[in-house]
């Protein structure tokens, strides 16, 4: 078995297989591409690939750079993606030797977290990822939004207009959230420039009574049992008046829909803005997985409490051993000022999966302890200090 990243001519054969095991049609130039592969090598460098003895790519996995927001720094994040394995190759380990190759990788890259959307919650722990986040999946009935004045100010964006509005809005959305992808102008474009008349993809940007853009909303137009439904894929606002402007722009679509459908972040509270929420269904979903890849960098960007102390973590990593220790951490005025091997006795005793939970905010101190494998042993106040919830945002997929 060899694992490796892939060169470009091995691209064509690389989505090909993702194709096959996603059982999702291929291109209808496939045989084409296959004799012309450099021709269609773009994306090349973020594959990793692994190979059996005779040198048949057998397993695929896709690894992309990303930066995110935690705790008010911007930290790098490894994206892993569209992990493929040939029918016939499964259970013979490629999956466990590409990450047990990945991860040093992305340490040494320099990244500080990575991130996955899995198949399955416990396949993806034995390789230290663990859920971290969990949106508010609401169905809402349209008639609900018609409580809220119908606004101006409120115009359509086309494909191909000026991106700075949301771009703006974007960024002031998520300055507070942890772990939202920063995009640039392009990522944005690929969010927002959805050509309406063929995909059934819609953009609206709203400006306040000053002119200054304050939310948007993007959405698609979703068919289930003959019901129409407004599948949000985005909603992002400025202020509180920019999020009522919407809920009033919904108001207005609704003789076209009977529902809305909407992963909310979970620091709204839905049923709070409507004057009757018996209707309203909230469904928390697990969704995707987070690790940390370098605790000793994650614990430094932590966000901590204003008044000086201190906490001994003991920290198992199985799949990084790299991590595996026990960290003693000092913080003052909201910042963590150190954080240094130690040989004190631990007040947390915690795996990779459960710090990364506690770290970005996911879990606090007295929802992790109830976790197997999980020991506070000291300094308990100091720790429930430290470790606090706090509003996760992940939009994007990969």
């Amino acid at each position: 078995m060899e694992i490796r990243k892939i060169k470009p001519e091995e691209k064509v054969a690389a989505s090909l297989l993702q194709d096959m095991v996603y059982l999702s049609e291929g291109p209808e130039d496939y045989a084409k591409q296959l004799q012309n592969p450099l021709e269609h090598s773009e994306g090349y460098e973020n594959i990793w690939a692994g190979f059996d003895g005779t040198g048949k790519m057998c397993s695929v996995t896709g690894v992309f750079d990303y930066r995110v927001r935690f705790d008010g720094h911007m930290a790098d994040m490894g994206g892993i993606g569209g992990v493929a394995t040939l029918a016939e190759a499964r259970n013979a380990g490629y999956v466990r030797e590409t990450f047990a190759k990945i991860l040093p990788v992305m340490r040494e890259e320099g990244k500080v977290f990575s991130y996955l959307y899995p198949f399955s919650f416990g396949f993806y722990r034995k390789f230290g990822y663990e859920l971290c986040y969990a949106p508010a999946r609401a169905t809402i009935p349209m008639d609900f939004f018609r409580e809220y004045p119908f606004p101006g100010g409120m115009t359509q964006y086309h494909p191909g207009g000026d991106i700075a509005p949301l771009m703006a809005v974007y960024e002031a959305f998520i300055r507070d959230k942890n772990l939202p992808i920063v995009r640039d102008t392009e990522a944005m474009r690929e969010w927002a420039d959805k050509d309406p008349y063929r995909t059934k993809h819609y953009a609206y940007l709203h400006r306040d009574g000053h002119g200054s853009p304050d939310a948007y909303l993007l959405f698609r137009v979703d068919e289930e049992d003959g019901d129409r439904i407004l599948h949000v894929r985005e909603l992002a606002w400025v202020s509180p008046g920019g999020l009522r402007a919407v809920f009033g722009f919904i108001g207005g679509l609704g003789p076209e829909f009977e529902t809305l459908r909407w992963d909310a972040p979970r620091g709204i509270d839905l049923p709070a803005l409507f004057k009757d929420g018996f209707d309203i269904k909230i469904q928390i979903t697990p969704y995707g997985m987070n690790r940390i890849v370098d605790v000793r960098r994650a614990l430094e960007l932590m966000r901590a409490p204003k008044q000086p102390g201190r906490a001994v973590i003991r920290v198992t990593d199985t799949a990084l051993p790299s991590n595996d220790g026990t960290y003693a951490v000092e913080w003052e005025n909201g910042a963590v000022s150190s954080v240094k091997p130690s040989g004190l006795e631990p007040d947390l005793d915690t795996d990779i999966q459960t710090l990364t939970q506690l770290v970005t905010g996911y879990l606090t101190v007295d929802q992790a302890k109830l976790k197997r494998g999980v020991a506070v042993l000291g300094g308990e106040a100091t720790l429930r200090a430290l470790f606090v919830h706090k509003e996760l945002y992940i939009a994007e997929f990969f």
